[in-house]
């Protein structure tokens, strides 16, 4: 036989194969007291034997895949028609919401005719009609103000089954970069937290949130390949994260135009729920503590997750990415209770 290999003990081809042990044995070997009542074959038979097994192994993991894909697209299938429904209702508030505000444009157009034919009346008669005619329209004020309540739209987010596993394959150790912080910013020694510092007052008692804003980046730059990381920010009012492009470093300063950043925005709103923004797409939803932005550079995607529901948030169609990204986090001073706002980098899983 070709390619059988020699025994260094007695010397002898190994022609044959010990199945407990896993290893070629020559004749003499498997005579021997250890082997004697072992399972030992032919070696061209134990070759084919094991030739059966990794097919056979092999059937099974891809049956195990078959079954997983089957599930998923089960899943996916489920998923699609939730949204599917939750598109029909609400395309259904928004037909009844027209109709309402129609009706009411009608209501308020009657009611404007009704003021001014007693307004072309003399003071007597508007005295006389003062209270079948003015008074009705301030008593109906209250009912049309009921009557225009109106129904909003909802969409509510689904589990994906597997989703953070999946994501945590491409989990990479984000660390903040200390040296791109706004001077108000503060990063913690181990480059994982960043909160607000000393702040100037006036900045303090600003009421305009969109200048407030100040960001830093991470320390690690992208130019390929499937990253993930987690972010949470706690009770903050308003925060950014994402990733961008410098477009410039002068004399230590940075300079990033609007357009070179792609980064998910929240603002904390009414009834505790949150508002995202990515340019001009506005998503609401319930808030949220835990984050996790998943890029892909070569297919220019972005997404964002609801760590601890396994629900996606938002994706933008895919963009084209150029040069060098950096991971991209802003933050608010003006938190809702007084506190200065903060946030923090998740460690890796195995940390």
């Amino acid at each position: 036989m070709v390619g059988l290999t020699t025994c260094d003990q007695h010397g002898e081809k190994e022609k044959l194969f010990c199945e407990e042990d896993q290893r070629p044995l020559c004749e003499s070997c498997s005579l021997a007291p250890e082997h004697k009542h072992h399972h030992v074959l032919p070696m061209d038979k134990a070759a084919e034997k094991c030739k059966v097994d990794v097919k056979t192994f092999k059937q099974s993991v891809i049956s195990e895949y078959e079954k997983m894909y089957q599930f998923f697209q089960n899943e996916e299938n489920q998923h699609l028609l939730r949204l599917e429904r939750e598109f029909r209702n609400n395309m259904e508030k928004l037909k009844e919401n027209k109709e309402k505000i129609s009706q009411q444009i009608q209501n308020l157009q009657r009611m404007l005719l009704d003021v001014e034919e007693n307004l072309d009346n003399g003071p007597l008669e508007m005295s006389q009609n003062k209270c079948s005619h003015v008074c009705p329209v301030f008593r109906n004020e209250e009912q049309l103000l009921e009557e225009m309540k109106l129904d909003s739209a909802t969409w509510n987010t689904y589990p994906i089954t597997g989703l953070r596993e999946m994501l945590m394959t491409y989990q990479r150790d984000i660390t903040l970069d200390a040296e791109t912080a706004h001077p108000h910013l503060v990063v913690s020694a181990d480059l994982k937290y960043v909160k607000c510092g000393s702040v100037p007052q006036d900045l303090l008692g600003n009421e305009e949130r969109s200048e407030d804003v100040f960001f830093v980046l991470g320390a690690q730059t992208f130019t390929s390949g499937k990253h993930y990381w987690e972010v949470e920010w706690g009770n903050n009012t308003e925060w950014e994260v994402g990733v961008c492009k410098v477009s410039t470093i002068q004399s230590g300063n940075l300079s990033i135009l609007p357009e070179d950043v792609t980064a998910l925005e929240g603002f904390r709103c009414v009834n505790d729920y949150f508002t995202y923004k990515l340019r001009d797409i506005f998503i609401v939803s319930e808030p949220i503590d835990k984050m996790g932005i998943f890029l892909d550079y070569e297919k220019g995607h972005i997404a964002f997750y609801d760590v601890i529901e396994n629900t996606l948030i938002y994706s933008p169609p895919d963009i084209i990415f150029h040069g060098t990204l950096h991971p991209y986090f802003a933050l608010s001073v003006n938190n809702e209770d007084g506190t200065l706002a903060s946030l923090g980098i998740c460690p890796m899983r195995n940390e």
